[in-house]
């Protein structure tokens, strides 16, 4: 997914926080569809457990810091064999979620001839969630709590948050590669 572009966006918009939306029953019957599933809950409990797990080395070090500053990541994947496995209404369920004064899209992105979605959306009191849409992908991240856009880098290929080293200018790679544009 084109998740780097997603978090080079994120990275500019100062301090975040969130609050958890609800995932829809309906995502249970993506999920028996999916050919790949990627599902994270983790409340503030939880992370503070796998936390423990972490040692003082520089890199988990950092991960710790930021994971302590959280109240929670919850994330939904789906990979699918064939595209319309997943409707408008499914996205539609999350947004209805973000609607009125306490949410507002940051980043919207939409490309009608490769048919993907990238939306970033902030609470008035702290929230992030994204939305990252492709054919045959269906991937929704929400992280609650103070966060610093660039913390996101360290979390990257954590807690089931995809595995992105990106910085601000500079081409950023998705597990060691390159990414395409």
């Amino acid at each position: 997914m084109k998740f780097r572009s997603v978090l080079l966006m994120v990275s500019a918009a100062g301090l975040l926080s969130a609050q958890q939306i609800r995932f829809p029953a309906a995502f249970e019957r993506l999920a028996e569809k999916a050919s790949e599933t990627v599902n994270v809950t983790l409340d503030s409990q939880t992370l503070s457990f796998a936390t423990k797990f972490l040692s003082d080395k520089k890199d988990e070090a950092d991960v710790k810091r930021i994971a302590q500053k959280l109240k929670g990541i919850y994330v939904r994947g789906y990979e699918f064999d064939k595209e319309g496995e997943y409707t408008d209404k499914d996205i539609a369920d999350i947004r209805s979620q973000l609607k009125g004064p306490e949410w507002s899209v940051i980043v919207s992105t939409h490309s009608k001839r490769d048919r993907e979605i990238s939306e970033i959306y902030l609470h008035r009191d702290g929230g992030l969630l994204i939305i990252a849409a492709e054919p045959k992908e269906l991937t929704i991240v929400n992280i609650m709590g103070n966060i610093d856009p660039s913390d996101l880098t360290n979390l990257s290929g954590q807690f089931g948050i995809p595995k992105v080293n990106a910085t601000p200018g500079k081409g950023a790679k998705k597990d060691g590669k390159d990414e395409e544009e």
